[in-house]
C-alpha cells in the first residue's frame, strides 16, 4: 500500500510540473509601454515639430530661445549625461529629444 501511494504522489507531482510548464510556455510576455510612447516617433511633438524648426532658424530661435548652433554646441557638451540605454521593453528617449524637452 505504501509503495502504491508513493507512485501516486510521484505521478501527481509530474502532472503538476507539466501543467506549470505549459502555463509558462503558453503565456505571452507583456511589455509595459504606454500608448503615447508607441506613437512617439510618428506623432510626438519632437519628431514632428523639430524637423520644421530645424529648417527655419528664426522659428527655431523663437521656440528654443537659442540658435541651432548654440543648441548643437550645448547638446555636444551634455549628450553623454543625457544618454540612456534601450531596453527590451522600450526604446530610450534620445539625448537630442531629452535636451529639447
Amino acid at each position: 500500500m505504501a509503495g502504491r501511494s508513493l507512485k501516486n504522489l510521484a505521478a501527481i507531482a509530474l502532472l503538476l510540473e507539466e501543467e506549470e510548464e505549459e502555463k509558462v510556455r503558453g503565456k505571452r510576455k507583456r511589455l509595459w509601454v504606454p500608448q503615447s510612447q508607441k506613437k512617439r516617433k510618428c506623432e510626438g511633438e519632437f519628431w514632428t515639430l523639430y524637423k520644421e524648426l530645424a529648417d527655419d532658424e528664426a522659428k527655431f530661435y523663437q521656440y528654443f530661445r537659442m540658435s541651432k548652433a548654440k543648441f548643437n554646441y550645448l547638446l555636444d557638451k551634455i549628450e553623454m549625461d543625457l544618454a540612456k540605454m534601450n531596453t527590451n521593453c522600450r526604446e530610450a528617449v534620445s539625448p537630442k529629444e531629452r535636451f529639447a524637452i
